[in-house]
C-alpha cells in the first residue's frame, strides 16, 4: 500500500511540474512559421520595460550573423526584437528561446496583427513591424533590422 501511495505522489508531482509550461503554451501570444524555423511571441511590458516587445527567434540560418559583441556571453544573432514604440529593432544577446511548438502556425501569405505589431509570413521570409513601421525581416538566408 505504501508503494502505491508513493507512486501516486510521484505521478502528481510529475504532472504538476508540467502544468506551468502547458499553461504558458495555451496563453502565449505568438505564432510560428510553417517551416518551424521561426517562432515569435509578444513579451509583455513589465517594470524594466514600459512597452511590450515582439521577439522572433530563427532556428536555422545559412548566413553568418555579425561577430558576437564582446559584452554578450550568451547566444547571439538568431533572435530579433522590436518594441511597440521603438525607432529600430535589434538582434538580441540571449540565454533563452521563443521556440514553442504549441504556437499557432502563421501560413505563408498570411498576416498576424496583435498588440501593435504586424507580421507577414511569406515563403521568402518573415517581416514584422511595429506601429511606427520599424522592425525586421528574417529568413534562413537574410536577416535585416530596420
Amino acid at each position: 500500500m505504501i508503494a502505491a501511495q508513493r507512486a501516486i505522489v510521484v505521478s502528481v508531482v510529475s504532472i504538476a511540474a508540467f502544468l506551468p509550461s502547458i499553461a504558458a503554451a495555451q496563453t502565449a501570444s505568438g505564432f510560428k512559421t510553417p517551416s518551424n524555423n521561426i517562432f515569435c511571441i509578444i513579451e509583455p511590458a513589465d517594470e524594466s520595460q514600459p512597452d511590450s516587445d515582439l521577439r522572433c527567434d530563427i532556428q536555422q540560418m545559412s548566413s553568418k550573423p555579425r561577430p558576437i559583441p564582446k559584452d554578450c556571453p550568451l547566444s547571439w544573432g538568431d533572435a530579433f526584437s522590436i518594441g511597440q514604440n521603438s525607432n529600430s529593432s535589434i538582434r538580441l544577446c540571449h540565454g533563452d528561446t521563443t521556440r514553442n511548438d504549441e504556437l499557432m502556425v502563421l501560413p505563408y501569405g498570411s498576416e498576424w496583427n496583435q498588440g501593435g505589431f504586424s507580421c507577414k509570413s511569406q515563403t521568402s521570409g518573415l517581416t514584422c513591424v511595429n506601429r511606427k513601421g520599424h522592425g525586421f525581416m528574417i529568413s534562413r538566408a537574410v536577416q535585416k533590422v530596420f
